[in-house]
């Protein structure tokens, strides 16, 4: 409990920093001399590339510019911090998915198979899970937090998988 308080309390001080800095910036552009010494530095437009990414090391990389954040921390505010990514990325949550492929013949391990690799060439952004649980084979694919995500994928994949059905599921986050 006491981390999560030091975390949050870590990343609003970091973030009010970065605000007033930029706010110096922008209320000086104004006048004729410039009498700060924050530097503001445009943050990059946030990505999935940034999901469960450690903040510290991202804000302290080099700008373009040469300027560089220097941050003064205990060890256990990073500690704390790769503990929360490494467990966020290990967390699931209720979603939904599309099962494209439900068979218990010989020939299902196969096809099993080749129909997941068929499915991640055609959508190489979706993920594909194909699980046994006897004595069926299952591929699923998507990670939806919604019905009505769920749905318009359907719609998108029974062009190519008639007999695709929505089932809920435990499923990885999703990039936002």
């Amino acid at each position: 409990m006491l981390k999560r308080f030091v975390i949050k309390a870590a990343l609003f001080f970091l973030m009010t920093v970065i605000c007033n800095a930029a706010f110096a910036q922008i209320s000086s552009a104004g006048s004729s001399t410039v009498t700060t010494d924050s530097t503001f530095r445009r943050a990059p437009v946030i990505d999935s590339s940034y999901l469960n990414r450690d903040i510290f090391e991202l804000i302290t990389r080099q700008a373009i510019n040469g300027s560089v954040v220097k941050i003064k921390q205990s060890q256990d505010i990073v500690t704390s911090m790769q503990n929360h990514i490494a467990n966020a990325s290990q967390k699931r949550i209720n979603g939904y998915r599309i099962r494209i492929f439900f068979d218990n013949k010989q020939d299902a391990r196969v096809k099993s198979e080749s129909i997941s690799q068929a499915f991640a060439e055609s959508f190489p952004s979706v993920g594909v899970y194909r699980t046994y649980d006897a004595p069926y084979f299952k591929v699923t694919v998507g990670d939806l937090r919604s019905k009505s995500d769920a749905m318009k994928m359907l719609k998108r994949l029974q062009g190519s998988f008639p007999s695709a059905f929505i089932v809920r599921e435990h499923i990885n986050f999703p990039p936002l």
